[in-house]
C-alpha cells in the first residue's frame, strides 16, 4: 500500500477550502446577526397612527413606549418643501447633491477608471408629522429631530447631468493631469408629502401631541420610507440571501475536502509497484 504522505494537495486546493471555510463561517455569522435584528423589530409594539395609539400611551403606559414601531403618511407642520425642479413635487426633507463625474488614468491596467465625488451638498427640511393613512387626521404623531434618523431613503426627483465642454484647453488638461471630467451630476432627492413612512423610537405623549424621538435608552432611531411589513420582508430577504450564501460556500467545501479525501483513500489503497 502507498503512504498517505505520498499524497500531494495542490496549493489552489489548500486555499480554495481555507477560503470557503472562511467565507462560510463570515456568512453564518452574518445571518445570525441579522436573524437577531429581526427577531427583535418582531418583539418591538406597533402601532399605525390612529385612536388605538393615543389610547395606548394616554391609559397604559404613563405618556411613554420606551421603545415602539409608528407607521404613518407624512404631512408637513406648515408649508412644505417645494421641489426645484417640479412645482407640484411637495416635501418635508430635500437633499440636493451636485457630483463630479470623471475618469482617471491607470497607468498599471492602462485604462481609464471612473469615478463620482460629491461636490455639493444641501439638506432642508421641514417639520413634519405622520396621519393615519385614511381616515379622521385628529390623531398625529410629530417627529421629532429626523435628520438624526438611520434607515430614510429619499426618492430621487430629477438627475441631470452637465456635460463637460470639450476643447483645446479640455485636451490639455487631459494630457497633463490625466484626468477626463464627464461632466456635474445635480440629483434632487425628496421625502414627499404622503409616502408612507415607519418610524422607530421613543413614543411620548406631552399636552395631548404625540411625539416620534430618539430614544433616551441609546436603541436605534429609525425612519423608513415604507411601510413596516415591506421593511420587515427585505430584512428577511437579506437572511435569505446570507443564509444562501452559507450553504453554497459550506457546499464548495465540502466537495473539494471529498475530494482531496477520495484521492487519498484511493492512493492509500493502490498496490506498491
Amino acid at each position: 500500500m502507498q503512504k498517505m504522505s505520498d499524497v500531494t494537495v495542490s496549493p489552489l486546493e489548500i486555499i480554495c477550502l481555507g477560503s470557503s471555510i472562511a467565507f462560510a463561517g463570515l456568512f453564518y455569522y452574518l445571518r445570525g446577526q441579522k436573524q437577531k435584528e429581526v427577531d427583535e423589530l418582531l418583539k418591538i409594539p406597533r402601532f399605525k397612527v390612529g385612536e388605538h395609539l393615543k389610547q395606548v400611551l394616554k391609559t397604559g403606559s404613563g405618556g411613554m413606549l420606551c421603545y415602539a414601531v409608528v407607521e404613518g403618511k407624512v404631512q408637513a407642520i406648515g408649508e412644505p418643501l417645494q421641489s426645484v425642479n417640479f412645482v407640484s413635487c411637495l416635501g418635508v426633507i430635500q437633499k440636493i447633491i451636485k457630483k463630479e463625474q470623471k475618469k482617471t488614468w491607470n497607468p498599471l491596467t492602462r485604462t481609464w477608471v471612473f469615478g463620482e465625488y460629491t461636490v455639493n451638498e444641501v439638506v432642508n427640511s421641514v417639520p413634519f408629522k405622520l396621519v393615519p393613512s385614511a381616515g379622521d387626521n385628529n390623531v398625529s404623531v410629530h417627529v421629532i429631530n429626523p435628520l438624526s434618523a438611520a434607515g430614510l431613503y429619499l426618492e430621487p426627483v430629477r438627475e441631470l447631468t452637465h456635460k463637460a465642454k470639450e476643447g483645446f484647453l479640455y485636451y490639455l488638461n487631459q494630457y497633463i493631469s490625466k484626468e477626463k471630467p464627464i461632466g456635474i451630476l445635480e440629483v434632487e432627492e425628496m421625502l414627499q408629502v404622503g409616502s408612507t413612512v415607519t418610524g422607530i423610537g421613543e413614543l411620548i405623549s406631552s399636552d395631548n401631541v404625540i411625539k416620534l424621538q430618539p430614544p433616551s435608552n441609546g436603541k436605534d432611531y429609525l425612519l423608513i420610507a415604507t411601510d413596516f411589513k415591506s421593511f420587515l420582508s427585505n430584512q428577511e430577504t437579506v437572511v435569505n440571501m446570507w443564509k444562501i450564501f452559507t450553504a453554497v460556500c459550506g457546499l464548495f467545501g465540502a466537495s473539494i475536502f471529498a475530494v482531496i479525501v477520495y484521492r487519498i483513500y484511493h492512493h492509500t489503497k493502490r498496490p506498491e509497484k
